[in-house]
């Protein structure tokens, strides 16, 4: 099969690529140091879409000395720093390796139409539901799944998360929540669930109360680009 080349996704900046490749993993996910469009960026790679690479990156300054990006969420606030070495254990750090060379497929920013080679999309009712499929595999003492603050076309405000039914399916669904006019300020880099305790879903800075499961929110500089989401 022939490689195709990669959706890029923006994300709003380095704090939010440091949430989604550090925050509630097990294991940091590797960064990618490479160039797209002529500036320096961090990516991570999260998902396939029909055969392609979906890949998520954040604009970075990477010294010749850097080798690592550092993470730490303590006491309600995040820090994001790039760093020569491991050395702190507060933190948590995402290895960077810093690309010389793609295939060329890669190299290039893949323009989707949504609406016929995006994300099959589920609107969902509540933050409730959103959070059970992205909770799910915390069920297997794995990491939860990422949910993706994006302002669509309409000012709509919407949350989500790409999920595949099963690891064979073809089809890659996207589920989301539309948050009513939620101002972005409210949406915390968290959101905080219990399925032991009849209370909806909170957005929190704070990691700090067991008893709860903690989902990460990463914020993107734009519309999903793979997501066409109902109107209303």
């Amino acid at each position: 099969m022939p490689l195709k080349a990669p959706c890029y996704i923006p994300l709003a900046g380095l704090k939010d690529f440091g949430r989604l490749a550090c925050a509630l993993e097990r294991a940091p996910m590797p960064s990618f140091s490479l160039t797209l469009g002529g500036k320096q960026v961090l990516a991570v790679q999260l998902d396939i879409l029909n055969g392609r690479p979906v890949i998520y990156y954040a604009e970075a300054e990477i010294g010749p000395n850097t080798q690592y990006l550092a993470y730490r969420a303590s006491g309600g606030m995040e820090e994001v720093t790039l760093a020569e070495a491991v050395g702190n254990p507060t933190f948590v750090y995402s290895p960077i390796l810093k690309v010389d060379r793609f295939p060329p497929a890669l190299a290039k920013n893949a323009r989707i139409d949504k609406k016929k080679s995006g994300y099959t999309v589920i609107k969902l009712r509540d933050l409730a539901s959103l959070a059970k499929v992205a909770a799910y595999k915390t069920i297997y003492e794995e990491a939860p799944l990422p949910l993706f603050y994006s302002r669509e076309e309409g000012n709509r405000h919407i949350l989500g998360t790409p999920m595949s039914v099963n690891e064979n399916d073809s089809v890659s669904y996207y589920y989301y929540v539309a948050l009513d006019g939620e101002p972005a300020a409210a949406i915390g880099p968290f959101l905080r669930y219990s399925s032991q305790k009849p209370e909806q879903p909170t957005f929190t800075a704070s990691l700090d109360e067991h008893g709860f499961i903690y989902m990460k929110v990463v914020r993107l500089a734009d519309g999903h680009p793979l997501v066409k989401s109902y109107e209303g």
